[in-house]
């Protein structure tokens, strides 16, 4: 610490572990009985987006969800224009790249929009169907925005029971 600089406060391992099982707990419950929803990745984009700082979180959550929504709709575009192939998936992986490193400004989470074009178009490569990507990219979406959200949620809730110990 710089001498004269106000401490800062490190929140516990512990409340940040906390918070990460109240989120997913919460995804999986709400999730897991749903027919044709699997809460994987809500519990994934949970651990993703839950940070020990308020702030932080909200940066994750903003950045996650911005990365999942562009790597969707370039894995769909390329889907629907060049067909489900192989090379198709690594030139839209290629092109998510582009666009978050020129867009976002989360380097750490560049990966997620690539990450997302594979899941998005693996489906319909291996089913020979342009059209099986779709319903996965809505639904991959719809868990990643669940999830985040949650772990925003959580995440606020615990800001405001540390801030009332205080």
């Amino acid at each position: 610490m710089t001498p004269g600089a106000a401490p800062t406060v490190v929140p516990s391992g512990i409340g940040y572990a906390i918070r990460i099982v109240a989120g997913t707990t919460i995804v999986w419950l709400a999730l897991y009985h749903i027919k044709g929803v699997d809460p994987l990745w809500a519990v994934i984009s949970v651990v993703v987006v839950s940070e020990p700082e308020l702030g932080t979180a909200v940066l994750a959550f903003k950045s996650r969800v911005a990365n999942t929504l562009i790597g969707c709709a370039v894995g769909l575009v390329f889907l629907f224009v060049l067909g489900p192939a192989a090379w198709s998936i690594l030139l839209a992986i290629a092109a998510s790249v582009v666009v978050c490193t020129s867009l976002i400004r989360v380097p750490v989470s560049w990966k997620i929009a690539p990450i997302t074009v594979a899941l998005v178009m693996t489906p319909s490569v291996l089913s020979h169907s342009v059209s099986a990507g779709l319903p996965t990219a809505l639904r991959r979406t719809g868990e990643v925005l669940f999830g985040s959200a949650v772990a925003v949620c959580v995440s606020l809730v615990g800001a405001k029971l540390s801030s009332k110990a205080r």
